[in-house]
């Protein structure tokens, strides 16, 4: 069985850049930078990667020069396609940062981009990789992701190592590269930076949405028909530390999820009416999906998510004016949207014991006969905006971090319903349950 193995293997991507150890400095470039000096210096860029991941700039050779420290200066690289400039702030006499930059030729026509991961968990892939070592030939299975989207193939290959290198990461705030990724054109034909830059952006984003943290495809380098890099960027890009237990609706077990949700993702991207608003969506999500912080935050964060979904279906659709927008309350608007996408707005005690106990409290209080909606907007209001008293929300215990759950689950729900998304997903309004365990989407 594992002689099979070894005959369909195939060798990784190589990445431009190194695999670090986590929290250890990428190298982007060591070696003569002129622009501060009278003679080129020898200097080093590189990609900090702890306790934030920042780009920053130092001389490592012996120097005597001094220049204040509020002046800003172009540093010039030499570079595969020849001398870059790179616009920097000083943080020393002979160090700084830098908020990045587009270096080489973005018009040239690119064969491929290669890009490097960051704090991506390992999931499964469809293929297996094999390489040569010091000691014979090493195989993992399961290594590469691999999918065609249109016009676009997309190779993601793991690290050998990934397993070590993820043990314990979620104890330290560092960040780490796991994996690297080949852009191509399915029948190979060429491509700009800028015809790619929808499908890198679709992938940030999409596998951050569905992990509910931020994961970064960071420092993509495009490929010329030559073979040698035409095209660069040097930017960091939103990334959270790793986290060994995703707190988002993906699953990494699922691969097929991951294709289902880019299969429509990346087509909504390619249409810039359509991607700025759906990008805010999920980075509302992404925020309110992650459980770190305070829970009222993650609250107040995800309404606002719900707020802009209620506003594009109903009023930018047409459906309502902005006048009769206003007047309706929120329940009855997200409660419309809920039900129009095929969404159950009930409670489910099991799931949400603390809103059911809620609910029975306020039926015997008021009367009121309450649902997810009713509940999701109640809370929000006196979070937002108190008269008097806030111990009404705090009165059963676990109101509002249900509230939370049930609120992560409407938003994220109702983009993937806006995508078009039928696979699987990880219910947001549960506690608990398996490793691992999913449902198809209701409107499927």
């Amino acid at each position: 069985m594992r002689d099979s193995l070894w005959e369909g293997a195939s060798s990784p991507i190589r990445g431009v850049y190194l695999f670090n150890m986590p929290g250890e400095s990428v190298v982007l470039y060591d070696g003569p930078i002129g622009g501060v000096e009278e003679e080129d210096a020898a200097g080093r860029v590189e990609l900090t990667c702890s306790p934030k991941l920042s780009l920053d700039w130092s001389l490592t050779g012996e120097s005597d020069f001094s220049l204040e420290l509020r002046d800003e200066v172009s540093l010039q690289l030499l570079r595969p396609y020849g001398v870059a400039a790179l616009r920097v702030s000083f943080r020393g006499q002979r160090d700084g940062w830098t908020n990045g930059a587009e270096l080489g030729y973005p018009a040239v026509p690119l064969k491929r981009v290669v890009a490097h991961w960051f704090n991506l968990p390992k999931f499964q892939g469809q293929y297996h990789l094999t390489e040569r070592t010091g000691e014979g030939k090493r195989l993992w299975s399961g290594g590469r992701w691999l999918r065609e989207i249109g016009d676009w193939k997309i190779v993601i290959d793991v690290r050998p190592d990934h397993k070590d290198v993820w043990v314990d990461l979620h104890k330290v705030h560092a960040y780490v590269m796991t994996h690297v990724m080949e852009l191509s054109r399915v029948d190979g034909s060429t491509f700009t930076a800028a015809e790619a830059e929808h499908v890198l952006r679709a992938l940030h984003v999409g596998l951050s949405f569905g992990l509910g943290r931020w994961v970064a495809p960071l420092l993509p380098v495009g490929i010329d028909t030559h073979g040698e890099v035409a095209w660069e960027e040097w930017r960091s890009l939103l990334c959270d530390p790793a986290r060994k237990i995703s707190s988002g609706w993906w699953v990494p077990f699922d691969s097929e999820a991951l294709a289902s949700l880019l299969d429509v993702l990346i087509p909504a991207f390619a249409d810039p009416g359509r991607a700025e608003p759906l990008r805010l969506q999920i980075n509302y999500a992404v925020t309110t999906t992650n459980d770190t912080g305070f829970v009222e935050q993650r609250v107040m964060i995800g309404a606002a998510g719900l707020e802009h979904v209620m506003w594009e279906r109903l009023v930018l659709s047409g459906r309502l004016t902005r006048n009769q927008y206003k007047v309706r309350p929120a329940h009855s608007l997200l409660r419309e949207v809920l039900q129009d996408a095929g969404i159950p707005t009930s409670i489910d005690p099991k799931q949400l014991p603390a809103l059911t106990r809620l609910v029975s409290m306020r039926r015997q209080e008021s009367g009121a006969d309450m649902d997810g909606p009713d509940v999701v907007t109640w809370v929000r209001n006196r979070l937002v905006h108190p008269t008097g008293s806030q111990d009404v929300v705090y009165r059963v215990p676990g109101v509002v971090m249900e509230t939370w759950l049930l609120t992560r689950h409407y938003l994220s729900l109702l983009i993937l319903e806006s995508l078009g998304y039928r696979g699987s997903y990880r219910n947001l309004a549960k506690r608990g349950g398996w490793v691992g365990e999913t449902e198809r989407v209701p409107w499927a």
